[in-house]
């Protein structure tokens, strides 16, 4: 067994190329990814299957990089915007697929998308972030949403589940969510009062997600936390919240963390990649 596999996930590798995928969007023909760290052509800092595209490193080289991993794991056409920490989430479909063609580097501002044709694949970047899927078994309708604390706390996952309930019928009961890969409690730390104001005004629990070091202004964020009760609140039930088990603080040799270059004093920072597809 792979070292992140287990009843959650498949860590799967393909030469140098590994990437995870949730077991329970397999079991639905979901075709699904998260990238690690290896197997791509990028260098220095990027190092080496790096998919930003704001930072230094090549266009060329990241191109390569959604390349390989488009031809290893079978996606066909690979979309994205521009992220920036939004709640905007669009509909992706036949109508402006090449539109968002990950290729012409789409400026539009996008963290999320919604997809109900099939072999269109949607692709967000994460460093620390939550890739968040959400799979509509009935209506075989997904969303790939990027959330940051940012995200987390203007409920861009919620705003594509209300848009996948308006616009394809959509139940919470029916709805699978997934969670990959991103920074926990363990590494989310800070001591500023109104960065914690900004949680403690939108999510009045506080007690359930906010713990103290012993200086007693060292504070620790359970974003995890925050995400399963907001998505428990709005119907989605407790046992179709399916969470990775990986802190990519924690485990930043084989993730990319934008904490751990900021800490280690990198001047800029890769990102890894969440893809989403219906077959």
């Amino acid at each position: 067994m792979n070292k992140y596999e287990d009843d959650e996930l498949l860590h799967l590798k393909n030469g140098d190329l590994e990437y995870i995928q949730f077991k329970i969007l397999n079991k639905y023909n979901v075709k699904n990814c998260i990238t690690l760290r290896y197997g791509g052509v990028s260098k220095g800092d990027y190092d080496s299957l790096n998919f930003r595209t704001l930072g230094n490193d090549s266009i060329e080289n990241v191109l390569k990089n959604v390349e390989i991993i488009k031809n290893a794991v079978g996606f066909h056409q690979i979309c994205k915007g521009m992220q920036d920490h939004t709640d905007n989430v669009i509909i992706l479909d036949n109508c402006n697929k090449d539109e968002y063609k990950f290729e012409n580097l789409n400026t539009t501002l996008v963290d999320g998308y919604i997809i109900k044709d099939k072999n269109i694949a949607s692709l967000v970047t994460v460093a620390d972030c939550n890739p968040i899927i959400i799979y509509d078994t009935k209506n075989n309708v997904v969303a790939n949403v990027h959330a940051g604390w940012k995200g987390v706390i203007n409920k861009i996952y919620i705003n594509a589940i209300n848009i996948m309930m308006n616009k394809f019928n959509s139940d919470a009961r029916d709805l699978i969510v997934c969670i990959g890969p991103s920074i926990r409690k363990c590494c989310f730390t800070s001591k500023e009062k109104s960065f914690k104001d900004k949680f403690t005004t939108e999510f009045d629990y506080s007690d359930k997600y906010l713990t103290y070091e012993d200086d007693k202004e060292t504070f620790h964020i359970d974003l995890i936390t925050i995400l399963q009760k907001e998505l428990k609140k709005v119907g989605i039930l407790k046992e179709n919240i399916h969470v990775a088990n990986i802190c990519t603080r924690c485990n930043s040799n084989d993730f990319f963390s934008y904490r751990k270059a900021t800490q280690s004093g990198k001047k800029d920072y890769a990102t890894m990649a969440c893809i989403v597809e219906l077959d």
